[in-house]
């Protein structure tokens, strides 16, 4: 793994540093945000780095604030044409870092992370599920992808998914290149499992 917050979760008790992927808005369903609740509190009561958006607000700003709540470093990573967007007094203490562009702020966050969790969110968050996908099917640094898939958001994309591989446009077996669950815990176990670790 890569970085100084790089921290692979192993049996002795060592955290991943987590990229959660998620919205700036909270969406219609309050299922979402209390979702990102239970990330946010998972991430800390099992000693996890959350690597994120730096957003205070929607689904990111529920994610950090409870994550911040329970115990968890956080490294926020944001465009500096954003920053006033989705930023505010909302935002818990964080390292910070502002990039120039949403392409470097994708770069910063892949460098930091050592497993992927996605929550529901916008285009910004479709892109960056995409790219770790296509990252990992290219065998460039795979790492865990796991989709929260609350009141059934990312189905289409797993459908979306199949119809690309039965149609031959992947080689090699018909293989779903993600984790899929509708529960926080199960979704951090997974996450643990396939990055070498157990949980708590």
């Amino acid at each position: 793994m890569t970085g100084d917050l790089s921290q692979v979760r192993t049996e002795d008790g060592t955290s991943l540093s987590v990229a959660v992927f998620c919205g700036s808005r909270s969406g219609t369903s309050p299922r979402v945000t209390e979702c990102a609740e239970t990330v946010g509190a998972l991430l800390g009561t099992r000693g996890h780095r959350l690597v994120y958006g730096a957003g205070g607000v929607g689904v990111m700003g529920a994610v950090a604030r409870a994550a911040k709540a329970h115990g968890a470093p956080i490294t926020g990573i944001i465009p500096r044409f954003l920053r006033e967007l989705e930023r505010d007094d909302a935002a818990p203490e964080q390292e910070l870092l502002v990039t120039e562009d949403m392409f470097a702020r994708k770069r910063e966050m892949f460098a930091r992370a050592d497993a992927f969790l996605a929550l529901p969110g916008g285009y910004g968050t479709l892109d960056e599920v995409i790219e770790v996908m296509s990252l990992n099917y290219l065998g460039q640094r795979p790492r865990p992808l796991v989709l929260l898939n609350v009141d059934a958001f990312w189905t289409p994309l797993l459908h979306a998914v199949t119809a690309v591989q039965e149609r031959g446009f992947t080689r090699g077996p018909l293989v779903v290149p993600f984790e899929i669950t509708t529960d926080p815990v199960t979704a951090f176990d997974a996450l643990e499992k396939m990055a070498g670790g157990g949980g708590r």
